[in-house]
């Protein structure tokens, strides 16, 4: 109600409001989507998560992420509610808060709260602190599902997803989250993949109770929940029935091969034979090697790892229909785990990674900042447009140099 609206229902007496001049009770008025004035319908819970430093972000009942922006409004408005017949003024209203979708940046805290138990990676239980209990030790924060929620902006299932692919595991005993040692997962990998061979499992159907406990009896100290959290990171899941997938192990093992080597330039072909050389032998490799030319480095397993060039005697191949063949492209390391949340800050990291883009070749670094995932394409061609300069390339793409200072 306005303000004009409020002196007329007093000034005409047809009503009688009651209220204090000091507006003691706090609301805040929510203007919502369709989308989720639909969920209010169906009786869903909300929740609305973020530190005191972050923008509120409401998450719905589908988990999709909306930031809480303040408008404020020309007039104000009061909120009045009727009680016993008679109108009660509750609050006067200057501003609302309206809702716009948004991706908040999840894997990134959820690898800061991790970090927060300094402990480390997990190495199995023979490795842990002998003759201490998980309770008495005091370095660092626990992370349990309590610490997850009051600082990730997102839902459970989304913030899962994430601690699966981080190869995060919850202690049964105690609830807290922990970050398994790539290494020792690996290790693990390779005997739950050396059993499959021993007892005939098919790839395809492998159970976690099974594997558990073929596992446990040759190595008790190996934890369920750890053996859980490996199918998860190198399988997918359907109905608790785990198939082992190729490729996720192939992005894992060439996380683990760009890590162990700083900042280098790496050939293809070397890159190849160190992939190769790590690759489980029960699972099968197939590199053709013309899907390794530079051209389509964007859309292989380290498409979202590393980013195509060339010795500068090949450059001006880079950019050419054709591309640089893959005996002569290096693939230059990108972490994304350590790209700056803000869009200029992080395109001026990639600039100074390699000083020509195509949105093609930028698009997986920056997809993770844009809300809506079909708007990919035109998010990155707007920010190449806002922070770069373009110049029509041989083959049609326009290629990118940057224009911050």
């Amino acid at each position: 109600m306005s303000d004009s609206a409020a002196e007329t229902v007093e000034q005409t007496g047809s009503e009688h409001v009651s209220g204090s001049d000091g507006y003691p009770e706090e609301y805040r008025l929510l203007e919502l989507t369709p989308e989720i004035a639909a969920q209010l319908d169906a009786d869903t819970t909300f929740v609305v998560r973020g530190r005191d430093t972050d923008s509120a972000v409401l998450i719905d009942a589908t988990e999709q992420a909306y930031a809480m922006h303040t408008a404020h409004t020309s007039n104000s408005m009061y909120l009045l509610t009727r009680d016993n017949g008679q109108l009660t003024l509750r609050t006067k209203l200057h501003q609302v808060f309206d809702l716009q979708p948004t991706r908040p940046q999840v894997r990134a805290r959820v690898l800061e709260v991790l970090k927060w138990d300094t402990r480390g990676a997990f190495h199995g239980t023979e490795f842990e602190h002998e003759g201490v209990t998980d309770e008495s030790v005091t370095d660092g924060v626990r992370v349990t599902d309590t610490v997850l929620d009051q600082h990730v902006q997102a839902g459970h299932a989304h913030v899962r997803r994430v601690l699966d692919d981080v190869l995060a595991f919850r202690h049964n005993a105690t609830g807290h989250w922990r970050v398994l040692d790539a290494g020792y997962a690996c290790d693990l990998l390779r005997i739950i993949l050396a059993t499959h061979v021993e007892r005939d499992w098919p790839l395809d159907a492998l159970r976690a109770d099974t594997v558990y406990s073929a596992l446990h009896a040759e190595s008790p100290h190996i934890l369920p929940e750890v053996v859980d959290a490996v199918l998860r990171r190198f399988a997918t899941e359907h109905e608790g029935v785990f198939a082992m997938d190729t490729r996720r192990v192939c992005v894992f093992l060439a996380e683990q091969i760009f890590a162990s080597s700083g900042s280098r330039a790496w050939p293809v072909p070397e890159f190849l034979r160190a992939l190769r050389a790590t690759m489980p032998p029960q699972l099968t490799l197939d590199v053709d090697m013309d899907a390794w030319n530079s051209r389509s480095i964007s859309t292989s397993v380290v498409g979202k790892l590393a980013v195509a060039t060339s010795a500068p005697a090949d450059e001006h191949l880079l950019h050419s229909p054709n591309g640089v063949p893959a005996s002569l492209t290096l693939l230059l390391p990108v972490d994304n785990n350590t790209l700056p949340q803000d869009t200029r800050a992080r395109m001026r990291d990639l600039f100074a990674v390699k000083s020509k883009w195509t949105a093609r070749e930028m698009r997986p670094f920056l997809e993770d900042l844009v809300a809506d995932e079909s708007a990919v394409a035109k998010a990155v061609d707007s920010w190449l447009l806002k922070f770069g300069r373009g110049v029509r390339g041989t083959n049609g793409e326009s290629v990118y140099t940057s224009r911050i200072n």
